[in-house]
């Protein structure tokens, strides 16, 4: 399954805005979403999230209070989805179509009639027709295979305390693969169970089950230790239940691991896990097909990190449509030439939306001083301001020695050839120079 489009109209901080996450062939495969806080991000990763969750899976996530722009009329979301190589279902009988479009009316608090029943609170109304029919029975069910869609909020964590593991893995539902965009609390501890249920099958199954949990392990384990970074990688599931990393020689549960190691943990592992789940008789489930959203990729990563990140998931998982959002420039151009980055503008009570092209090929501060970010400057408000200083005092025609003390001390990364009189102006002057003239009219 893939994602063509997402509409929305009449929601939060949107008047109307289409998205195009495709062609009407093939799938954007990476979709980088940018902007400042507030814009919109989250809102349209999280309904996409509803949108993929069917329409039983979106009354679980969310009671949409708050999310109408204009309470004296219904909001819509809409999305055009497409089925893939290995999702399974065929709809119409002449020509099986494989592009379907959906949508879910939002109403608010106030009272609304939509196909003649009243609505008096915020609710997701489906909106009734064939294909929302057959999709609910064939793609958007928790029961079927395929059709695999997973959605990551911000707030990824592994479990927090200690406790006992059980070793078993309940089957998943649909909506379940959304949760954590919408409850903030909601620990993702599929991978420590899925690991421990895994052991517990290869130490105790028949000959058969063994070698089939083995598989799974050695790939779950494989693609981890790749996205991890070097010098960390799976250890072992202990005794009692534990499970451990080898960083650099030292064993470390994953209950003792920093912030940015079980926040990747938590994503990879899950999404892992769900796609075993979803392709139990694929040879290898972490090359199907699939739509993953993530919120804040960045979160707590450092930025070496964040570089490599986006390679890294598409790498591991090369047919997953990633649909992303961040506030990391190194993340947006460690995406690829491939991917598209749209940026967020909240201008006069509403955002708009516009595409930012080339952003692979840009270095960091080029990045942040585009339209990509809006940053004005790369340097703090404290050395702008003496930037500032340098560049009035270099304009006048000429300085008193007080003034020469000055410009010399105001800047102390510019090196002593201020480039006065008959003297060379250095390296560092001369990027200066070239950063004044742009920014300093």
């Amino acid at each position: 399954m893939w994602v063509e489009e997402l509409s929305v109209d009449n929601i939060k901080c949107f008047d109307k805005i289409n998205l195009k996450l495709g062609s009407k062939t093939e799938p954007y495969k990476w979709v980088t979403l940018l902007g400042e806080n507030g814009g919109g991000k989250s809102t349209i990763l999280q309904a996409l999230g509803l949108l993929l969750a069917g329409p039983e899976g979106a009354t679980q996530l969310l009671r949409p209070t708050g999310w109408l722009r204009n309470e004296d009329q219904y909001g819509r979301i809409s999305t055009k989805i497409h089925k893939g190589a290995n999702d399974p279902g065929k709809f119409g009988e002449q020509k099986a179509r494989t592009s379907f479009g959906y949508s879910f009316l939002i109403t608010g608090s106030k009272k609304i009639t939509i196909r003649k029943k009243l609505y008096t609170e915020p609710s997701i109304v489906e909106n009734k027709d064939k294909i929302l029919t057959w999709l609910r029975q064939n793609a958007l069910t928790s029961n079927g295979q395929g059709w695999f869609a997973s959605g990551y909020g911000a707030f990824r964590r592994l479990t927090r305390s200690g406790r006992v593991i059980v070793p078993s893995l309940a089957p998943q539902e649909r909506f379940n693969n959304f949760s954590s965009q919408f409850k903030e609390d909601e620990a993702l501890s599929a991978f420590e169970q899925w690991m421990v249920y895994l052991d517990y099958r290869i130490a105790k199954g028949d000959s058969g089950s063994s070698k089939q949990a083995e598989k799974q392990r050695d790939l779950g384990v494989y693609a981890i230790n790749q996205i991890l970074p070097p010098g960390v990688k799976f250890d072992s599931v202990t005794d009692d239940a534990r499970i451990l990393f080898d960083i650099k020689g030292m064993k470390v549960a994953t209950l003792n691991l920093s912030d940015g190691y079980r926040s990747v943990l938590a994503l990879a592992g899950d999404l892992i896990w769900r796609l075993l789940d979803q392709f139990p008789e694929s040879d290898d489930p972490l090359k199907e097909e699939g739509v993953v959203i993530i919120d804040e990729l960045d979160i707590h990563l450092h930025p070496l990190w964040q570089r490599s990140i986006p390679d890294l998931l598409r790498s591991q998982f090369p047919n997953i449509q990633f649909i992303v959002a961040t506030h990391s420039p190194l993340i947006a151009a460690g995406a690829g030439e491939d991917a598209i980055t749209y940026r967020f503008t909240f201008n006069n009570g509403s955002t708009d939306v516009h595409q930012i092209r080339n952003i692979a090929y840009w270095n960091v501060d080029r990045i942040l001083q585009s339209e990509a970010f809006g940053l004005v400057s790369p340097f703090s408000p404290q050395v702008e301001a003496n930037i500032e200083k340098y560049y009035i005092l270099k304009k006048k025609a000429k300085l008193t020695q007080a003034e020469k003390n000055e410009l010399q001390t105001t800047l102390p990364f510019v090196e002593n050839s201020i480039g006065y009189g008959d003297k060379e102006k250095s390296e560092t002057e001369k990027k200066l120079d070239e950063y004044l003239k742009n920014h300093w009219k």
